[in-house]
């Protein structure tokens, strides 16, 4: 809710005196923390019981509770002020990081999706998207790809994979033991798998021949949902590659 909309809901009518009021508190809303009601009158060239009136129309029993009520808002917008602009500069931060990804990595990756007969790519949850986006994006470069969110799909691939396809699986924590239990046998028969991840102490790594660990594990952890976004720079970087050779 902005300020505004705070000071002067929809459902309310103003007279000439509320919207005195309703300017003078705008343009100085943390002032009315240290004036009295006397004072706040005076600014707004009214009356103390128009002041009064206002604050009931807003829904309080007086000026002192409209007070208590107008600070707490403007904590809240403070702190949350803070955590965006904390969050989006640790985002940027962590994305400016891709550019230390070894780019050897990249092109054996970018390498590996453009030779093989087929691509098969796994994202699960808020993975899948990006998993969705490589999968289209090699669609596009004329390249066989599949795409799944889950491992029960992914399980039926077996029979119809190749020694020359392509493999790859988008795992934000690293952890998952699906992994193992439906598609190991898959891919303990090719060369070219990769599991993209932010866990560098992943223990899945043995299933893969190439395991690529992006930047920002502390970040992703700390996300309250999985930050697919960030998954989807790594591929926009990987197609990108293979469109510029």
């Amino acid at each position: 809710m902005k300020l505004n909309e705070f000071l002067k809901p929809n459902n309310v009518e103003f007279s000439k005196s509320d919207k005195k009021i309703y300017e003078v508190i705008l343009k100085h809303p943390a002032h009315v923390q240290l004036i009295t009601i006397q004072k706040l009158a005076t600014d707004a060239q009214t009356s103390v019981a128009s002041v009064q009136r206002y604050c009931k129309k807003l829904g309080y029993t007086g000026f002192k509770e409209f007070k208590f009520q107008l600070k707490n808002y403007l904590l809240q917008q403070l702190n949350f002020d803070k955590n965006n602009s904390s969050y989006l500069s640790n985002y940027l931060k962590v994305a400016n990081s891709f550019k230390n990804i070894e780019e050897d990595k990249i092109s054996n990756l970018a390498e590996a999706l453009v030779s093989s007969n087929h691509n098969y790519i796994i994202g699960v949850y808020y993975s899948s998207m990006p998993a969705k986006q490589l999968a289209m994006g090699m669609q596009d470069l004329n390249k066989v790809s599949f795409y799944t969110d889950n491992y029960v799909n992914a399980s039926h691939w077996v029979g119809l994979i190749e020694e020359e396809d392509a493999f790859v699986v988008f795992s934000v924590s690293g952890n998952d033991p699906y992994i193992k239990k439906y598609i190991s046998e898959p891919l303990s028969k090719l060369s070219k798998t990769y599991l993209i991840t932010f866990n560098p102490d992943t223990k899945l790594s043995k299933y893969f021949k190439n395991c690529i660990v992006l930047p920002g594990k502390a970040f992703a952890n700390s996300s309250a949902i999985d930050p697919q976004s960030l998954f989807s720079l790594f591929v926009e970087m990987v197609i990108n590659h293979i469109t510029s050779y």
